[in-house]
């Protein structure tokens, strides 16, 4: 005979309080660990704010409120309030000036819809944004498990999708999920997207592809993982024999088309908006050296500057290929072919397209699939609450270091 198992009374505390912690719905789980990382946040920004000097942004030893509008909230803040200039502003050699419209408009036309129960700007666009990072966190953990329990044994896939969810919560520059930026609305609908394309509800993928394009200029990688997962699908279904048919390939096809639009969308509204057809990237030169973007080469160029004319490019490339020879590899290919594209996909984007320097930590949490793999790692726990511990102290230097500002310019976060 085996003896009967304890009862629930008679087990340590610490046993007690683990049991009802996993007895809880997963999600409430994330959203408690969510909220747990958001108070922690709040102290770290509220501390910092103490420290702040005064400038056009801020009084000085301002309060948690005050460095709510810091740097890009203060253009969101501009748009809810006041809208879109209806022209290209020009400076007095006729340059073109920085202005609203480099900046998307779905997150602050929710914090706008907020702002009419009474609350200002900065306290309507963090609501927009806490709320929006409570809904990504519990969707990061969907799409995580989803994809691992395809290629992972149940035990491993749940481990690997609870630390992408936390390292999710915890990342250093996880403080943007509760200040008026658009990282946690974009995080949200990229995972929704996501989550209707491995269970192949490409209709609502459409429209929510479509809203992305709406809500930050991430909405290209979209058309490479869009195109990867049909290519896979294609296979999978002629090994199995079925065909694919005609309402089904126009859903498809559908479906590649709205993600293809969604990089265009807000460069085609601006166009629309002022008549001029290159009104949107016209005004992302304004925050360029040279007054243009220009692609590929300023990683290049920073890379010179950081390290020198030779060592910077070869450990470029170095890192680059040691990157994407990684993420090719087989070791994560549990994360399925739909998450390990977006994260190649999107690093290419930003190798594409970014004038790299401080803002990049804040660009890298959109790679929030390669958080559950962390949590594979041989040590399970004890990996996993390092990265916690690490994350949450580089958060604390992150905020010092780049939230703060110091007037008259200073780098931004």
């Amino acid at each position: 005979m085996t003896d009967a198992p304890a009862p629930v009374h008679a087990l340590p505390v610490r046993s007690r309080l683990l049991l009802r912690w996993l007895r809880l719905p997963v999600a409430v789980r994330v959203l408690l660990v969510y909220a747990l990382a958001r108070l922690f946040s709040a102290a770290v920004l509220a501390e910092v704010a103490r420290f702040q000097v005064a400038s056009q942004w801020t009084p000085a030893r301002s309060g948690y409120g005050d460095v709510l509008g810091l740097w890009d909230a203060t253009w969101y803040r501009r748009i809810a309030e006041e809208g879109y200039p209806d022209s290209v502003p020009l400076g007095a050699a006729g340059d073109v000036q920085q202005s609203a419209l480099a900046f998307y408009p779905l997150a602050p036309l929710l914090a706008r819809l907020v702002m009419l129960t009474g609350l200002p700007f900065p306290w309507a666009g963090s609501a927009v944004s806490l709320v929006a990072g409570a809904l990504a966190a519990v969707g990061v953990h969907a799409v995580v498990l989803r994809a691992l329990s395809e290629r992972a044994p149940a035990a491993v896939a749940r481990r690997g999708a609870w630390g992408a969810a936390v390292l999710f919560c915890v990342s250093p520059p996880s403080p943007v999920y509760q200040v008026p930026y658009t990282e946690a609305p974009a995080i949200a609908l990229l995972v929704a997207f996501l989550a209707c394309l491995q269970r192949g509800r490409y209709a609502p993928a459409a429209l929510l592809a479509l809203l992305l394009g709406l809500t930050r200029p991430v909405a290209v990688p979209l058309c490479v993982v869009v195109v990867v997962h049909l290519v896979v699908r294609a296979r999978r279904g002629r090994r199995a024999g079925r065909v694919l048919g005609g309402r089904e390939a126009l859903r498809c096809l559908a479906l590649l088309a709205a993600s293809g639009a969604a990089g265009l969308l807000w460069p085609v509204v601006t166009w629309r908006l002022t008549g001029r057809t290159d009104a949107y990237t016209a005004t992302m030169g304004a925050w360029r050296a040279g007054g243009r973007v220009e692609w590929l080469t300023p990683w290049w160029g920073i890379s010179q500057y950081v390290l020198g004319a030779v060592a910077g490019p070869l450990l470029l490339v170095a890192v680059v290929v040691a990157f994407a020879w990684w993420l090719l590899s087989r070791r994560t290919a549990v994360l399925g072919p739909e998450l390990r594209t977006w994260c190649l996909a999107y690093v290419g984007y930003l190798l594409l397209v970014l004038d790299p320097f401080t803002s990049l930590f804040r660009y890298l949490v959109l790679l929030f699939p390669l958080g559950g793999l962390v949590a594979l790692r041989p040590g399970g726990r004890p990996v996993l609450r390092a990265w916690v511990a690490c994350s949450l102290a580089l958060q604390v230097v992150w905020v010092a270091w780049l939230w703060r500002f110091s007037p008259p310019a200073d780098w931004p976060p």
